[in-house]
């Protein structure tokens, strides 16, 4: 018998924690591929240790889950080293008690959803646990092509990015609950749901945003004016300023700011994963500066140099990642380009689009000759 209600809630019985499992299992392992050394292939669940203290989120719609997340509240219990790991909790800890933070993880809304507003509705649960339970900071892990999403909600990147085991390359972010500024600033929802009133608890708001924003090593469109983020990017790449990256090419300036339009510089070190053969991300990214390594089941198909593109093949194709790829280097800056705004560009701009479309193949056809040498210089040794 099916008793699970219609509506978006925090779990309380056990047939929606289990129901909220299995839709983990339906997305991370049967869609992604992801985390399979840590379901209940059995039953099809996907849960671990940490749930027995975390709070679920789930929504129902028409008797089955289609949306769900699960929260860390240090109240609950003691932050484990993975949690302060995975997090960066340690400068957080030094300045605040355990139970002004909170930890958003394993949101995912099923595939025929993803247009509609459950993500927001999670959320908006998430929002009123931490006003009922006073918190003033929210951390998460962001993957790269959601980047705009998190810093539409009001969340910012506070730390270096680095290689999540089984996912490849995320960002961490934080909600700063206080600064509602902020919030109204960048047009966050939250800032809808609350008023400078609610939020007169807390008390670390200057604190926290010192601590936050000295940390990132994420360089976002939405703080420059175009001009100067452009001049950003050409800054930290190899070019010269004023000298195009091949993906340009033909591009007049403005044509340029189209196309980087809501994108991101992200650095990486040595042996950071940017991408993880078999995600189902389509970001495509642009080597500014330092070099990287396509490798795939342990073998090395490449080194990508500066002014080349990555994460094309998944993007055209509409198919989970070929390789993996890695940073060779410490200096490594990426281009992220959001994958739905050049999706959009491909629809609607033809003019831009053709001209990105011939410089993707161009790069494309040096990357197929420069692996043919190689495979006749290997053929011969």
């Amino acid at each position: 018998m099916n008793d699970l209600t219609d509506g978006v809630r925090f779990a309380k019985t056990e047939q929606e924690f289990e129901a909220s499992y299995q839709l983990r299992y339906k997305v991370y392992v049967e869609s992604m591929g992801r985390l399979k050394d840590k379901s209940d292939h059995q039953k099809k669940e996907l849960k671990d240790k940490y749930d027995k203290t975390a709070h679920v989120a789930i929504a129902i719609k028409q008797g089955k889950a289609v949306g769900t997340l699960r929260l860390f509240w240090g109240e609950d219990t003691q932050f484990d080293q993975n949690l302060k790991s995975a997090y960066h909790l340690h400068p957080l800890l030094e300045r605040l008690q355990a139970n002004k933070i909170c930890i958003v993880e394993r949101l995912m809304v099923e595939e025929q959803s993803r247009r509609s507003n459950i993500t927001l509705r999670l959320y908006k649960e998430v929002m009123h646990f931490i006003l009922e339970k006073k918190a003033e900071v929210v951390l998460l892990d962001c993957e790269p092509h959601h980047l705009n999403s998190y810093l539409k909600l009001g969340f910012r990147p506070y730390a270096k990015t680095y290689s999540y085991p089984g996912i490849g390359l995320v960002v961490p972010m934080a909600l700063i609950v206080g600064d509602y500024t902020h919030l109204q600033r960048v047009g966050s929802p939250f800032a809808m749901l609350t008023t400078e009133e609610d939020l007169n608890y807390c008390q670390h708001v200057d604190k926290l945003n010192t601590l936050i924003s000295p940390r990132s090593k994420i360089i976002s469109r939405s703080d420059f004016d175009s001009k100067d983020f452009l001049e950003q990017v050409y800054n930290d790449a190899k070019p010269q300023k004023n000298q195009e990256l091949p993906i340009f090419d033909s591009l007049s300036e403005s044509e340029i700011e189209r196309v980087i339009d809501k994108s991101h510089i992200i650095e990486c070190s040595k042996g950071d994963r940017i991408i993880e053969k078999n995600n189902t991300a389509r970001t495509i990214f642009i080597v500014l500066s330092g070099f990287v390594e396509v490798r795939r089941d342990g073998h090395l198909l490449a080194i990508i140099s500066p002014g080349e593109v990555i994460g094309e093949i998944a993007f055209f194709l509409d198919i989970k990642r070929t390789a993996s790829v890695l940073a060779a280097t410490d200096d490594v800056k990426l281009l992220s380009l959001d994958d739905a705004s050049l999706s959009r560009m491909m629809k609607f701009e033809s003019t831009i689009a053709n001209k990105i479309l011939k410089n993707f193949c161009r790069g494309l056809c040096h990357r197929i000759i420069n692996g043919v040498e190689i495979a006749d210089l290997r053929s011969n040794e």
